[in-house]
């Protein structure tokens, strides 16, 4: 059911239990949690003795380039939802009754909300500790997300006969 509400953009009902089952969503959620904890505690209170490229903090100015790093993935990840619309879904299967969209984030690459979501754990992680962990975090998610995308094209190559002139027109890019 989509309604809109003013101030509020689209509301979706979304089948929350067939997202619930789906393993990516789980392994998405456990990422993006353990990032925002650890990413601020483990260079702080974490004593790795002489690795000191590891355990640190950088300068105000690294932390800066996170923290703006950290916007731009927000920004390309809501630029992406926005452009799906009534289809977003947190799963890797798409809504039944949805059509496939290849407008707005979607002209410039496949899997805009990843390839935000990768941008912004590495820029968080930057922004509260330091650019080597920022860089793992990145590779991590990088990772993580292009096993999602490729998981969920397996979806939208089966559901829309069109996604493979659209892949083809279009790179995945999850950075």
């Amino acid at each position: 059911m989509l309604t809109r509400s003013p101030g509020m953009g689209y509301i979706r009902t979304m089948d929350l239990r067939k997202a619930a089952r789906d393993p990516w969503v789980w392994g998405q959620f456990v990422l993006i949690g353990l990032v925002a904890l650890l990413a601020p505690l483990l260079p702080r209170f974490v004593s790795l003795g002489d690795a000191d490229w590891f355990n640190r903090v950088d300068p105000f100015r690294f932390r800066l380039i996170g923290g703006l790093l950290a916007i731009a993935g927000l920004s390309l990840s809501v630029w992406g939802a926005q452009s799906l619309g009534p289809s977003l879904t947190p799963g890797t299967e798409p809504l039944p009754d949805a059509p496939l969209v290849t407008a707005g984030a979607y002209a410039h690459t496949r899997h805009p909300i990843y390839a935000g979501l990768v941008l912004l754990l590495a820029g968080y992680t930057m922004a509260w500790s330091n650019w080597t962990l920022a860089l793992i975090v990145g590779l991590v998610s990088r990772q993580y997300f292009q096993g999602k995308a490729r998981a969920e094209e397996r979806w939208l190559l089966e559901r829309y006969p069109e996604y493979q002139r659209y892949a083809v027109r279009v790179r995945r890019r999850v950075l």
